[in-house]
């Protein structure tokens, strides 16, 4: 098994304590167990599966939030008696019930998710449960809430549990009429309970009056506890309706055990699912917690951790490190004093690899990569034994040893104090042959040793990286901020003169190094200044990229927003345009269908005429007009009165009479025509001869104009006729030969009302309702009287 191959470095690198903190979110015992398990996968096929379903868990969990998964146990032992034929208890069966009703409540809450939520895997689990709702639907009726047989659960328990209360009911009574008539032979008027007997407390003096069973003596002597011949037939019968009702239950159980085993294995699958969904739920709620993400499997043996921390060590205070081992280099060897952070970041990573091949998120940024492998060996601390005479060296190497033994190219090699615990020089030679014969082995390694030859070994070998923890000197304090490519100092000198030793100690000791020493850590320092200068710069380059990448996002998603608006715009005017013209078209057939028909006829009239043209106009759509089709088209300076012009909409020629104020609009004569037109339809042909304005007194002013029609609704008939009297004298003087009113159906009361005036009034001919296309009856077209 994975687990027995990962065994030393689970211990080592405390799995089992994150094991604890995932087992807090596990909803029932089956979830616990499996979470108690956690190891990494065999393959990794499986690990890269259990990661998508921790996902989909995951987005659930945010969506609606964990799964119900009230009422599951481990019910398994009870499924595997009532295989082999044994009888389970009440309480056994009312589990299994409360496990049938939550198993189907997971189901149908996985199932009725909307199918545009793509969670595969978790619809495929939750297919796999057996919906066994009859079997819960018998248990139900068979067992009470309180682990009990119900009366109702077959007719003969029924009647048995009748007839037995109907016993013990006689049996009360008549121990309570004796309690009334032998009152004086009774220590006291009451009834106890002597093992399943109901008995009086008779005087023993009066132990012979009363014929019954003796059951019990009291302490003093005084009192006989007799169960009086009376009740002693009655208490008979009620102890053999109580074995018949026991062998009822017994039946009733057996009948219901038998159920069960029926569906024994689909349960068991049914466990096996619920454990599954509960533990990746579990897991989904530790990632949500602990703020951690999805890790990338690969299969190059490739690290890339991007602001990793450790599990254990409280969010807060953890100090996030970046860490790359696999593509230019396999190996990292971590130098510098011993200050705690070298070890960390060694457990950092092996114990992420071990969550991530187990196939749970971890604190990491999104995206980071986690390389595959078959074990991960390591060796951290101190493991020497009393027991057998081992130092910490030999404990190391026997160790080392061991893991000599097995490793492969797809093994993490994690290795504490490399060398530690032996002369300095045996111990840095002997740490560099064993990175030698990883390295040839093909081994991924991260190594912590305080020798300053292995500094040199990384820097002189192609295939490792120095590293460090920063280390404040100020402060006398580890930052733990790992510095990849900047091997450790030892700091000791700086150390002894911040803690007060005198200068003269610490000039003699400087005096005793070795002046190659004393350059290489002089040029660690500036490595470390460089470094440290470097990581700000791209720090301040990776926040300027991010603002310019999210800049262009937005820029491109407001480009395309502007696209998708104008597409629309596009299509609704393209419609709007086609209807237009459509409804345009419609209008236009009509009208020359009319105009055909009335020619025929004779009776076209001019008011019909400047209608029809009225109509058409509204029909067209209101588009711009052409500027090429006239010089003098729109133009109102060329316009006076007496000017000849040509109606553009119509294509006649007529006389200019008035012009308005604003001269936007021209009454125009055309033959025997008056009618009001736009400057705008206007076209100059001649200029007036003569300035003066050729308007004559009896035809009226401007002012006098009137419309064609006179829209009266929303009044009341006493508002009306004096509005109604004013239109028909302006037609009258206007030469308005037919106008219409427009009143409206509503109830009638405007309509009859100003109909009725009509009637009565010299300047109206005749009035008629209106005809198709004129209102019917909610207007009244008026013969003016000239």
């Amino acid at each position: 098994m994975a687990e027995d191959r990962h065994a030393h470095a689970i211990k080592i690198l405390e799995l089992n304590k994150v094991r604890a903190q995932i087992s807090r979110y596990a909803a029932s015992s089956l979830g616990k167990e499996l979470v108690a398990d956690i190891a990494p996968l065999s393959a990794l096929s499986d690990a890269r599966r259990e990661l998508d379903a921790v996902d989909e868990a995951l987005r659930e969990t945010f969506r609606m939030g964990p799964l119900p998964f009230g009422g599951i146990s481990d019910v398994r032992p009870s499924l595997r008696k009532a295989a082999i034929g044994g009888v389970l208890s009440p309480q056994a069966l009312l589990a299994l019930a409360n496990f049938l009703y939550g198993g189907r409540r997971v189901r149908q809450a996985v199932l009725s998710v909307d199918e545009t939520i793509e969670y595969p895997i978790l619809r495929e689990q939750a297919d796999l449960i057996y919906d066994a709702r009859q079997v819960e639907q018998e248990l139900r009726k068979a067992i009470s809430d309180e682990a009990t047989v119900h009366d109702g659960a077959s007719p003969t328990l029924r009647q048995l549990r009748s007839q037995r209360r109907q016993a013990e009911a006689k049996v009360r009574q008549t121990l309570e009429q004796m309690l009334r008539s032998h009152q004086k032979m009774l220590q006291e008027p009451v009834i106890t309970v002597r093992g399943n007997s109901l008995c009086l407390p008779v005087r023993v003096e009066h132990k012979n009056q009363i014929r019954g069973i003796i059951h019990d003596y009291s302490a003093s002597g005084a009192t006989v506890f007799i169960e009086p011949a009376a009740a002693v037939e009655i208490s008979h019968r009620v102890q053999e309706i109580l074995l018949e009702e026991e062998r009822e239950v017994e039946r009733i159980l057996q009948q219901l055990s038998a159920l069960v085993a029926g569906v024994s294995d689909q349960l068991e699958t049914n466990a096996e699912v619920l454990a599954r969904l509960d533990l990746w739920f579990a897991k989904a709620q530790y990632a949500k917690a602990e703020h951690c993400e999805k890790p990338v499997l690969t299969t190059n043996r490739v690290w890339k951790l991007r602001s990793a921390r450790h599990p254990l060590i409280n969010r807060d205070e953890a100090v996030p490190l970046d860490l790359t081992i696999g593509e230019s280099y396999s190996m990292v060897v971590v130098t510098g004093p011993n200050t705690g952070g070298k070890t960390v970041a060694l457990k950092t990573i092996g114990l992420l690899t071990l969550l991530a091949m187990a196939g749970c998120f971890v604190p990491a940024a999104n995206g980071s990569l986690i390389g595959w492998c078959d074990t991960v060996y390591a060796d951290i601390g101190d493991e020497q034994s009393i027991e057998q005479s081992l130092s910490t060296f030999s404990s190391h190497m026997r160790n080392i040893v061991s893991m000599l033994e097995r490793v492969s190219d797809t093994s993490l090699v994690l290795l504490d104090e490399l060398g530690a615990g032996t002369d300095p020089a045996e111990g840095a030679a002997l740490a560099i042959a064993i990175l030698n014969d990883l390295h040839v082995r093909g081994c991924s390694v991260m190594a912590t040793t305080h020798y300053a030859e292995l500094k040199a070994y990384a820097f002189q070998t192609n295939h490792a990286v120095n590293a460090s923890v920063e280390f404040d000197v100020e402060t006398l304090r580890p930052t733990y901020r790992l510095l990849v490519g900047v091997p450790g100092r030892s700091n000791a000198l700086a150390i002894a003169h911040r803690l007060g030793l005198p200068e003269s100690v610490i000039d003699d000791a400087r005096g005793q190094l070795n002046t190659r020493d004393v350059h290489v850590e002089d040029l660690i320092r500036k490595m470390e200044a460089a470094y440290r200068e470097a990581d700000t710069a791209r720090m301040e380059a990776e926040a300027d990229r991010a603002t310019a990448d999210k800049l262009l996002r937005e820029s491109q998603d407001r480009w395309q927003e502007l696209q998708d608006k104008e597409r629309v715009l596009l299509q609704d005017a393209a419609t709007e345009a086609q209807e237009i013209l459509s409804r345009a078209k419609t209008e236009a057939n009509r009208i020359i269908t009319e105009l055909r028909k009335e020619h025929r006829n004779g009776q076209l009239k001019d008011h019909q005429l400047v209608e029809m043209r009225k109509a058409l106009e509204e029909a067209m759509p209101d588009l711009p007009r052409a500027k090429a089709r006239t010089g003098q088209a729109g133009q109102t300076g060329a316009l006076e009165p007496g000017a000849i012009v040509r109606v553009l909409s119509v294509g006649q020629k007529g006389e200019v009479l008035e012009i308005s104020p604003n001269r936007r609009d021209v009454v125009v004569q055309l033959g025997a025509l008056k009618t009001k037109v736009k400057t705008s339809d206007l076209e100059v042909l001649e200029r007036p001869k003569s300035t003066q304005p050729k308007v004559s007194v009896s035809r009226g002013t401007f002012a006098r104009s009137i419309p064609l029609q006179l829209d009266v609704r929303g009044m009341s008939v006493e508002e009306a006729i004096p509005v109604v009297d004013k239109y028909l004298d302006d037609a009258v003087v206007s030469h308005m030969g037919r106008v219409t009113i427009i009143h409206g159906k509503g109830t009638g009361v405007l309509r009859d009302g100003v109909r009725k005036h009509l009637s009565s009034q010299k300047q109206v001919s005749s009035w008629s309702s209106g005809g198709p296309g004129e209102g019917g009856d909610g207007a009244t077209v008026i013969d003016v009287a000239l």
